[in-house]
């Protein structure tokens, strides 16, 4: 009766012993630096500008969590439509939520001053709008260097919050078709650095 008693102690022992050098490995093994900043930007802004058209911005994300990103940045928009062209110096704010490993869905406040050029009437209509966007995409984390860095591929889809001033040219051309209305578009490329 007591060889049996020790027995139960000895492996009780052995097993709070063993548990504790696993989970001891399996922290070790698994510990990844975490970074509580990014920087971020599109390197396809200067091939937009070659057609006459292009979106550049930058941003800084901060990690709340491991899953959870807070984002601010600075953006600038030059698009050209039939009736007009956008000059609009923007501010980006937004969220993004890691779902499964870099899988992850984000969304975008795009608050900005858009002094439009409308072409027919020869006179610019100063406006204050709001973009915003829903993204779904996937994170590539890797090293250059010893530099954290990371390739980012998202999906988007979007439309104008609101527009104070605009012609009534842009107004018919956004009530004319679903696709004018709300973007969505090719997938966007994104690269960055962590630290």
């Amino acid at each position: 009766m007591k060889m049996t008693k020790n027995v139960y102690v000895v492996f009780t022992i052995i097993l709070i012993l063993g548990s504790k050098a696993f989970a001891q490995k399996s922290v070790t093994g698994n510990t990844k630096p975490f970074y509580r900043y990014s920087v971020e930007t599109s390197p396809a802004s200067p091939f937009l500008q070659m057609a006459d058209a292009g979106i550049w911005g930058i941003k800084l994300d901060y990690a709340l969590t491991e899953k959870d990103e807070l984002k601010a940045g600075l953006a600038y928009m030059n698009l050209h439509f039939d009736e007009g062209i956008t000059h609009a110096p923007s501010l980006i704010l937004g969220y993004r939520r890691f779902l499964w490993k870099k899988l992850y869905v984000e969304y975008e406040l795009w608050p900005g001053y858009d002094k439009f050029y409308e072409k027919n009437e020869d006179k610019y209509y100063e406006s204050f709008d709001i973009w915003n966007e829903f993204r779904v995409g996937y994170q590539f984390n890797f090293d250059v260097k010893s530099v954290p860095a990371f390739v980012s591929v998202t999906w988007p889809f979007g439309f104008g919050l609101y527009s104070s001033n605009k012609p009534d040219s842009f107004y018919d051309r956004m009530n004319q078709s679903f696709g004018d209305k709300y973007f969505y578009q090719f997938p966007l490329l994104f690269v960055g650095v962590k630290f």
